[in-house]
């Protein structure tokens, strides 16, 4: 089952990062506390020892001196046997020397091992945001339900690509001309789109809208959410579009694949500019994550960019072992996640880009993770939808 957390899931990064951090070293303040326990009463009885040595030292000390004491007097009254008493006196004072110093206080033993068990994992994986993404991804292998079948009809997919989430809702751009809508659980909602697209890719929604990138024909869409009617299109200023995205004033991101860009339109479809030209080999999805702008791109060396809004290229990582059709979320922890087509794999990073943890799937292809962070990706070889 995927990882649940509480009712309330946290929308403040912080607060979840500590839910996270909380939970991850759970076992280790367990640990930790049980260790304090033992050395509470270790220490305990070590001090009751210490006393009980103390006492013994100085009440043997009080003794030698008061023997040394009552030696000397002897020995001013008798003196024919002084060099006896003497010696006698010299013996009794080298065993004095023996207890003049204070009994040595003992270092306690602590039995880490479990405490440096966690500390080798926490070293290993670099950052306590990939021991917390382990702790959410790990027993994620496979999936908890899968949504559609394959086929043409309602409730039928046939090449699903990219996906938008709504509350209990995922829209799906399925390649053959239409937008599918599922619930969460699977229940099938509506379909639009047919007649007027052909091979929908991307999707994102904004608001009261839902963009779509038709591949084939080189177009950009603009639905109605309400009553899924066509409200305009854009034809040609792309070429091979693919994945879209929408920030907070209503820009439209388009990977304009053909045009080695990430192509950017009003909420109207209007354009405006263009980002990561000359800088971008083939962009293949774009998403905006704290206000930075995350491209995935079909590039030998690194598949993964981060742009600024206002275009400078912050950095170039992440490297896939295939890097063909690559789709890309992220998590309310900023993890990265990616889907990595011929790879048939879903690949988990932190925002460092570490790789965290790795899930089978067969030819993944669009892919959203809701506040639960359960995975949602479209297998495009099953023409299902899976949920991790």
């Amino acid at each position: 089952m995927a990882t649940q957390y509480s009712e309330e899931i946290p929308t403040n990064h912080f607060e979840l990062t500590e839910q996270l951090i909380h939970s991850t070293f759970e076992k280790i303040i367990r640990i930790a506390t049980e260790r304090r326990d033992q050395l509470l009463v270790q220490l305990f009885d070590m001090k009751q020892d210490y006393l009980r040595k103390e006492n013994t030292r100085k009440k043997q000390v009080a003794e030698l001196e008061k023997l040394i004491q009552q030696v000397m007097e002897t020995s001013i009254q008798q003196n024919p046997i002084l060099k006896v008493q003497e010696r006698q006196l010299n013996n009794l004072e080298e065993e004095k020397m023996k207890y003049s110093e204070q009994t040595p206080i003992p270092i306690p033993s602590f039995n880490s091992e479990g405490v440096d068990s966690l500390l080798e994992q926490l070293e290993k994986l670099g950052s306590i945001q990939a021991i917390a993404g382990q702790q959410v991804y790990r027993n994620k292998t496979e999936p908890i339900r899968r949504i559609g079948k394959p086929g043409r009809e309602k409730g039928e997919l046939y090449g699903p690509q990219g996906l938008a989430l709504d509350g209990d809702k995922i829209y799906i751009a399925d390649t053959d001309n239409r937008i599918q809508i599922f619930s969460t659980e699977g229940k099938f909602i509506h379909e639009f789109g047919k007649g007027e697209l052909s091979n929908p890719y991307g999707i994102a929604l904004y608001k009261e809208w839902v963009f779509i990138s038709d591949w084939r024909f080189n177009f950009i869409f603009k639905f109605s959410k309400t009553n899924y009617k066509l409200i305009k299109s854009v034809k040609r200023v792309v070429i091979s579009p693919l994945g879209l995205t929408t920030d907070t004033n209503g820009e439209v991101l388009v990977a304009d694949y053909n045009n080695n860009r990430i192509a950017v339109f009003s909420s109207d479809l209007e354009y405006i500019r263009e980002i990561g030209k000359d800088k971008l080999i083939y962009p293949r999805d774009v998403k905006i994550n704290n206000n930075n702008i995350f491209v995935a791109d079909n590039n030998e060396i690194n598949n993964i960019h981060i742009f600024s809004k206002s275009g400078d290229l912050l950095k170039s990582f992440i490297k896939l072992e295939n890097r063909a059709f690559i789709f890309l979320c992220f998590d309310l922890c900023n993890n990265i996640i990616i889907s990595d087509n011929w790879g048939n794999s879903i690949n988990i990073f932190t925002e460092d880009g570490q790789l965290i943890h790795k899930i089978k799937c067969n030819y993944p292809s669009g892919i959203i993770v809701n506040n639960n962070f359960d995975i949602i990706c479209a297998s495009l070889s099953d023409k299902v939808i899976n949920i991790y």
